[in-house]
């Protein structure tokens, strides 16, 4: 009896246990099944959020182009102006101011305004146009030395030589240039050739001017490679180098030592706002301008005393979303 309940107990337990064994291995599969399906969830949302944030930068993308057409299409469409039309109704407007003028009895061309007041020691100036500089100074009354070199062309002086032409006297430029020891004025002297033809017919040929680093500038380049050591290489303040200009007896003002300056970084140095400039008059659709007046304390001097501050303007240029530049204008003419 005992046996045949022990083999009972014994056959129950062997169900169980396998039973036990069986929902072990299901639940091992089920939580492997979990996990292979949290990895792929996981990765369906790393692949979610770059879309996202690809989705995200191309919108922000087009939302800027949108932005930069409707300022093409408007802005700058509401700034176009039809010059042609303006041309038309300015001649017929200065037709109509002519005939009026005309049938008035005055002149059709007022003349120009003639400036005579005294200067400030007493003495009357002499008369002069208000369209009229003073000139260029005359560097040959300064107290310093002189150097002269003549530059002859080669081919005309063989035929000087030949005897077929001769020299007709000089073509001569003053610069002003600097060695060690001070200032010196630079004569350049382009030798005139002068050749009658079979006919009896003079011609007058001038020895070309090579090139220059400073053209049209009183400043011979060792004179602007001094005044760019002494303000660079020294960190002299411009107001200094003038008042040792004076000194040496030549009076050249911060303003003009500024655009020596100017020019020889123009010619030696491509700058990257040189680089801006050139890419949006190249390439931009519509550049802004706008000239903003601004007031420049002038130098203080004993001899003229305080004097009233002297109008100039900032210009600034806007190329598109891409470049803003500021340019300084000393008058705004247009």
């Amino acid at each position: 009896m005992h046996s045949v309940v022990d083999d009972a107990l014994r056959s129950e337990l062997e169900k169980a246990l396998g039973a036990r064994s069986e929902l072990a291995a299901l639940l091992q599969a089920e939580r492997a099944a979990l996990a292979a399906e949290r990895v792929s969830f996981a990765l369906r949302i790393a692949d979610l959020e770059k879309e996202r944030d690809n989705l995200r930068a191309s919108h922000e993308r087009l939302r800027q182009e949108l932005e930069l057409w409707k300022r093409r299409i408007f802005i700058a469409k509401a700034e176009r102006v039809d010059t042609t039309q303006l041309e038309l109704e300015f001649a017929d407007k200065l037709r109509q101011l002519d005939a009026l003028a005309g049938t008035l009895g005055m002149a059709q061309r007022p003349p120009a305004a003639v400036d005579e007041t005294p200067a400030r020691d007493g003495k009357r100036r002499g008369k002069r146009t208000n369209n009229r500089g003073t000139g260029r100074r005359d560097l040959r009354s300064l107290p310093i030395p002189e150097e002269r070199i003549e530059i002859p062309d080669p081919h005309l002086d063989q035929l000087v030589q030949e005897g077929k032409c001769v020299r007709h006297g000089f073509d001569e430029s003053v610069k002003l240039a600097h060695k060690r020891g001070g200032k010196h004025r630079v004569i350049i002297a382009r030798v005139r050739y002068k050749a009658v033809d079979a006919a009896g017919d003079t011609d007058v040929i001038t020895t070309p001017m090579p090139a220059e680093m400073l053209p049209s500038s009183i400043a011979a380049p060792s004179l602007g490679a001094h005044v760019i050591m002494e303000n660079i290489g020294k960190g002299m303040p411009l107001f200094r180098i003038e008042d040792s200009f004076a000194r040496d007896g030549v009076r050249i003002d911060r303003g003009t030592l500024s655009r020596w300056k100017k020019l020889v970084g123009d010619k030696l140095a491509q700058t990257v706002v040189k680089a801006m400039y050139t890419h949006a008059l190249a390439t931009a659709f519509c550049i802004s301008t706008d000239a903003t007046g601004v007031c420049v304390q002038p130098i203080y001097s004993h001899e003229k005393g305080r004097q009233p501050c002297q109008k100039s303007h900032f210009l600034v240029m806007i190329a598109d979303r891409e470049h803003i530049l500021y340019e300084y204008l000393d008058k705004e003419n247009g």
